[in-house]
């Protein structure tokens, strides 16, 4: 485990640019989180246009 914080430090504080993978990890931490909110999303959406769908039909 204390490689991986060695690492963050590292990354946290060094100039010369992120590298290819670390910007492949950043890319999928941020997936990782998004794409479970956008689906949640997706099915309140869903949901609410079910009920304005029903509601119209009536």
């Amino acid at each position: 485990m204390g490689t991986i914080a060695d690492y963050v430090k590292r990354f946290w504080y060094e100039e010369d640019g992120v590298t290819i993978v670390e910007m492949v990890i950043i890319i999928a931490v941020i997936l990782i989180v998004l794409i479970p909110t956008l689906t949640q999303l997706g099915t309140a959406e869903d949901e609410k246009l079910k009920e304005l769908q029903e509601k119209i039909s009536k």
